[in-house]
């Protein structure tokens, strides 16, 4: 199945029913170039056979910034009566903008990083593994091992050093389970999430490709990672691209704990007395439908108290991290942000916890900025907490 689709087809399918003004950034700025309908209409004006040059050149600049003020949350998209692949032609029309040289300095410079060093800092693949020693771990008897799993560990929190409590509580959990697994090590490429949210297909294949191949040496039947950006680039780009070729389950930290707990393979002995609540990750919940796992491992947790936030699984309101926004607009990322943190307030928990770097990153600083005090972890983190021996 291919990424591409008949834009024009389908931006004349739209009703202009006004349900997608649900979209996150529209809610901010109020303008109608920005509201899904309106980058339909301006889709409409550019990519139609004879529009005048002056006119499309007009239309391109408003289009190509209104493009990359979304989040790609999917909201617009899950909501759509007449079932428009939303996601698929913006990402077109982001194809389009880098064929014009319309991409501002920091996607480039991005887009560059990723297909030059594999990742999206720009840094050696031989500190992929850096955070090991960081945490006291010592992974050389899983790097580049035959395992039918695998823990794909991703850029951010392979390199990040606020993300470095995600890869050790993954290794901990799988640890503690006693399930042989493996990483890929200075081999691992990153997923290409940026580059496919960027438009970058064809580049983007490449890193499927490397990922694949590097996964089938080692035997890998299934592979877990924490990063629902790289969830989201296995469980639906890489199949679109790479068709039956990619044969591999993937599996986010949340479902397969959940595995493992209902198999007796983990046990939980420790209880959270504090008060919690989940921020369901856009790319989980609305691009790949994953909302329950968590949930189920929540109710095996004694006397737990949680608490959902007002605006949960496939209505859960952005984080406004997404799409690539905080390298176009870090100011429209804050104001989606602060609704997020609104009902995070309002829920008077003491633990956030979500499935997402990037949900971590911006929901940290909204609750920084707010002064609340509240603990922000990942969900890796809490399951780490619920398994593992009191010291």
């Amino acid at each position: 199945m291919s990424w591409q689709v008949d834009v024009l087809e389908f931006a004349q399918k739209c009703v202009y029913c006004g349900y997608c003004s649900i979209c996150p950034t529209y809610k901010e700025l109020k303008w109608e170039n920005y509201h899904p309908r309106g980058i339909i209409d301006q889709i409409k004006l550019y990519f139609t056979e004879g529009t005048k040059d002056d006119l499309q050149k007009d239309v391109s600049k408003s289009l190509f910034e209104a493009i990359f003020a979304c989040t790609m949350c999917k909201a617009c998209e899950n909501i759509c009566i007449v079932d428009l692949p939303l996601l698929k032609i913006w990402e077109q029309v982001r194809q389009e903008a880098f064929k014009r040289g319309r991409w501002n300095p920091q996607l480039l410079s991005l887009y560059n990083k990723v297909k030059d060093t594999h990742n999206i800092y720009g840094l050696p693949a031989e500190e992929r593994l850096s955070w090991t020693g960081m945490v006291g771990m010592n992974l050389v008897r899983r790097t580049q091992k035959k395992a039918s799993l695998a823990y794909f560990v991703g850029c951010q929190a392979s390199y990040s050093g606020k993300m470095i409590e995600i890869p050790a509580s993954v290794v901990t959990i799988l640890r503690k389970s006693k399930v042989p697994f493996t990483v890929l090590g200075n081999e691992e490429w990153c997923c290409g999430s940026p580059i496919f949210l960027a438009g970058g297909y064809s580049v983007g294949k490449t890193f499927a490709k490397h990922n694949l191949e590097q996964l089938k040496k080692l035997g890998v039947k299934r592979i877990v990672t924490a990063c629902s950006g790289c969830y989201r680039a296995f469980k639906v780009v890489y199949p679109r691209i790479l068709g039956e070729k990619w044969d591999i389950e993937v599996l986010h930290i949340t479902e397969l704990a959940n595995e493992l707990l209902e198999n007796k393979k983990l046990k939980i002995k420790n209880k959270i007395s504090e008060k919690i609540t989940f921020k369901d990750p856009c790319e989980l919940v609305r691009h790949c439908g994953l909302s329950e796992p968590l949930r189920e491992m929540i109710e095996k947790i004694p006397n737990v108290r949680f608490e959902e936030l007002p605006s949960n699984r496939d209505d859960a309101l952005c984080c406004g991290g997404g799409g690539l926004l905080k390298l176009n607009n870090s100011e429209l990322v804050k104001e989606v942000n602060d609704r997020l943190m609104t009902e995070i307030e309002f829920t008077e928990v003491d633990i956030v916890t979500s499935g997402c770097p990037t949900c971590l990153d911006t929901i940290q600083f909204g609750a920084k900025q707010r002064g609340l005090e509240v603990e922000v972890i990942d969900v890796s983190e809490l399951i780490k907490r619920l398994v593992e021996d009191k010291k």
